[in-house]
């Protein structure tokens, strides 16, 4: 298959919709998801189902968020609008989004250790973004002195 840079904005629109039909699913069915896991695991995990439903609403909103931000950005992108200062206030949003979830998950894992990892992961997910934010900031000044320029 010949790969372009269409397909890939495609791609990543159908994977936004899967992420966002994933996170649906899990947030309605959380409460026998997270009971199936408690039951499973009954010596040490019983009585967390409401803090489990708590942090896994919580993120929900957050994500919700990353989302459509996410989507927002492809939008622009697949418009040509690529180094532009809305394109930095979403990867801005987005790394705070994820430093947020980082958070909740990090609070989480005071019931359920291994939430700790996601909270890592989280985190990192955040700086690498903040990290591209910064790139794309210092290419929107670039092309707006190019802009200018005669």
């Amino acid at each position: 298959m010949d790969w372009n840079k269409d397909k890939s904005l495609w791609l990543s629109k159908i994977c936004i919709k899967l992420f966002t039909i994933t996170m649906i699913v899990v947030a309605v069915f959380a409460p026998k998801i997270f009971s199936a896991l408690i039951e499973i695991r009954v010596a040490y995990l019983g009585g967390t189902l409401p803090y489990f439903l708590i942090s896994t609403y919580t993120l929900c909103v957050p994500a919700t968020i990353a989302l459509a931000g996410l989507w927002r950005l492809l939008d622009n992108i697949d418009k040509g609008e690529v180094f532009i200062e809305n394109n930095v206030r979403i990867l801005r949003m987005l790394s705070w989004r994820c430093i947020f979830a980082g958070g909740i998950c990090l609070a989480s894992a005071v019931y359920y250790l291994p939430f700790i990892i996601i909270a890592a992961a989280a985190g990192f997910v955040g700086l690498l973004l903040r990290i591209v934010k910064n790139v794309f900031a210092r290419a929107v000044e670039i092309k707006q002195d190019n802009d200018f320029t005669i």
